[in-house]
């Protein structure tokens, strides 16, 4: 019954508990394996899960999740695969409070097709906005299998790498196509060089933004060799001026609250606060 209920449940809050990024940890993004091949996929646990107990998953696309293993190991391995094994697979475990914690998930592939790495292409920053931030964008093509993981890191003068926080990427994937945009300060742009770090089955590979005179964020988004005319490439930009609307927004409001409090300051008011 304990299962069943997981099953029931943990297809809502999956994102949430995986994005957290507590206690386990899939490094593998993707497994690729021709009819009749073993596979294994692998879990790590770096925080408390109860008796360190792991469960295995398996979630097809458009279907519910479906419980797997209850060995308790942290490897999962399937004999002489065929093409129903083909789905995403994630481990599992309880926390002490007798939640769910879920792993990022693996997604196996049964098939002939090679594996092809991506081609990764970095393109110059964008001037700067009125309010100093600048656009980076980055994109991974034509590989399979078509999942990779995209991350921006920083390289300071004295060569110290630090990852750039998400709090302000965008990411859109298309078919066998991934785009990072990042937004972020001028001066961090300019003070440091900013790289883009792309993970993928068939190895890992890293680029430099590459330096000069800042370009629009239209020629930007509409000078890549494939003219960036499709859906993926105009979602960003929509994405992006409306990130900034809403943060000029904000602040413009906040600015207007400080100011009428001010001037309320200069008379007496019969408004109290408790």
């Amino acid at each position: 019954m304990e299962y069943l209920y997981c099953v029931y449940f943990c297809e809502t809050f999956l994102f949430s508990v995986s994005v957290s990024g507590q206690n386990l940890y899939q490094d593998q993004i993707s497994e690729t394996k021709k009819k009749g091949q073993n596979v294994s996929f692998k879990c790590r646990i770096t925080g408390q899960c109860r008796s360190n107990y792991i469960y295995w998953y398996q979630k097809k696309d458009g279907e519910p999740f479906t419980f797997r293993d209850n060995s308790g190991s942290s490897e999962l391995t399937i004999q002489s695969v065929d093409e129903s094994h083909s789905a995403t697979y994630y481990c599992a475990c309880y926390q002490s409070s007798g939640t769910h914690i879920f792993g990022s998930g693996t997604r196996l592939y049964v098939t002939d097709d090679p594996i092809k790495t991506p081609k990764l292409t970095v393109y110059p920053a964008s001037e700067p906005e009125p309010n100093g931030k600048t656009t980076l964008l980055c994109l991974a093509s034509g590989m399979f299998p078509d999942i990779v993981k995209i991350s921006w890191k920083m390289k300071d003068k004295t060569g110290r790498t630090i990852e750039v926080p998400k709090g302000e990427e965008v990411q859109q994937r298309d078919e066998r196509k991934t785009t990072s945009m990042i937004i972020i300060d001028k001066v961090k742009a300019v003070e440091n060089n900013l790289i883009c770090s792309v993970k993928h089955e068939g190895g890992n590979n890293e680029v430099e933004t590459p330096q000069g005179k800042p370009i629009s964020l239209a020629l930007l988004f509409f000078s890549s060799p494939d003219s960036f005319q499709s859906m993926v490439s105009l979602n960003l930009a929509s994405l992006a001026y409306t990130l900034m609307i809403v943060k000029s927004l904000v602040y413009c409001c906040g600015l207007a609250v400080l100011l009428q409090l001010r001037n309320k300051g200069s008379r007496p008011s019969s408004l109290y606060i408790y």
